[in-house]
């Protein structure tokens, strides 16, 4: 992490050296302008309430319609953004990305943003589509006050929360490290392919988004194990059903670049349609009091788990010294244990500010490690 407190006009010079391919031809006081924008535009409220305000950033490209690489043109439904023009662009500013924003509660509708004669102009609507992994555009996303991130396709590059900048490595399913490790175990255990794993962290960056957004706190549990023995104590069980996994295995095989054909096109879509509807689901249940719990194949084992509470020293990961956790909250407590209990599962608690942990314990480690998310 950056240290001192910064406003978000300092991310211009870690973009421009994270992706600095996608920038050559933006200005750096227009990508400050964008920032500094859409971060004050996070602090105001529409009718008294704070809404997510996500701004994706076309540059000078007059594109409608993004298609991934490889897809032949008559298969619309797989693009990868989808530009919907105003008549006539409006001006780049607080009140129009606030009003804007109201329409931004899904979290695949974007304010398309471009840069006119070395300025900035709101000129529609854009969709994320179920390709997203394709589109190279900037997205600047301010999900609650004094917050601002930014990504590119599906990837996180870098966020801003309350004055600081963090380095990045916050993202810890995405980031080599223990995390994403025990998530890609998983993964294989589950019967994925080394070539697909990363559609499997991305629903699962994916669930833990959803798990920090509807500001109602839960606990999120994606178990290494096939039939989670917890899963039994909670009220509302599942029967066994489809996974995440079977329809990111489905998409993977029909969408190889050797059938790229329209009717394979329209098949992965269709699957990784289905797999955003069962991320949105499930993400959702993390409100309801309790552990929502998934298998490792990324199927609804069951919600509303209640987890066992007692106090135990916790390892925080690189930093030699233990956290005390009778100081923290019930849900720490509670998801701690299990991790302690269950090591290779992966646990992530949330706050009801948004804040998220955590929690692992690696199979040949003794304590829970612990990374606190931005």
């Amino acid at each position: 992490m950056i240290s001192g407190h910064v406003f978000p006009e300092a991310l211009v010079p870690v973009l421009r050296e994270r992706l600095a391919d996608k920038l050559f031809e933006v200005s750096d006081d227009l990508l400050s302008e964008l920032l500094m924008t859409v971060f004050f535009a996070g602090l105001e409220t529409h009718e008294g309430v704070y809404g997510p305000l996500r701004v994706v950033f076309l540059g000078r490209s007059e594109a409608d319609l993004v298609l991934p690489e490889g897809a032949p043109a008559s298969t619309a439904p797989v693009y990868a953004l989808k530009v919907l023009r105003f008549e006539t662009a409006r001006p780049f500013t607080i009140p129009e990305l606030v009003k804007l924003g109201v329409a931004s509660t899904d979290e695949r509708l974007y304010t398309a943003a471009c840069a006119h004669d070395g300025k900035l102009a709101l000129i529609g609507l854009a969709r994320e589509g179920p390709s997203a992994d394709s589109d190279t555009f900037i997205k600047v996303i301010a999900t609650r006050p004094g917050s601002v991130s930014v990504r590119c396709g599906r990837s996180w590059h870098v966020d801003y929360e309350r004055g600081s900048i963090l380095s990045g490595a916050e993202d810890v399913v995405l980031a080599p490290g223990p995390v994403r490790e025990a998530l890609e175990a998983s993964a294989r255990g589950a019967g994925m392919e080394d070539d697909s794993l990363a559609g499997y962290l991305d629903a699962v960056r994916a669930l833990v988004t959803r798990l920090a957004a509807h500001g109602r706190g839960g606990i999120l549990v994606i178990s290494h194990e096939d039939h989670p023995v917890v899963a039994k104590t909670g009220a509302y069980r599942m029967a066994r059903d489809s996974s995440i996994t079977s329809m990111l295995r489905l998409a993977h095989r029909v969408g190889r670049k050797d059938d790229a054909t329209s009717y394979g096109f329209l098949l992965r879509s269709a699957f990784l349609t289905e797999v955003e509807r069962m991320v949105e689901e499930f993400g959702a249940l993390t409100a309801i009091d309790g552990a929502t719990v998934l298998t490792r194949a990324l199927a609804l084992a069951a919600f509303g788990v209640v987890l066992p509470v007692r106090s135990r020293a916790v390892a925080v990961a690189g930093v030699a010294r233990l956290i005390d956790l009778e100081v923290r909250g019930t849900r720490h407590r509670a998801s701690a244990l299990y991790a302690a209990d269950h090591p290779g599962s992966v646990v992530f608690v949330a706050s009801e500010d948004g804040q998220v942990t955590c929690m692992l314990r690696e199979a040949d480690g003794e304590r829970v490690a612990v990374w606190h998310l931005g």
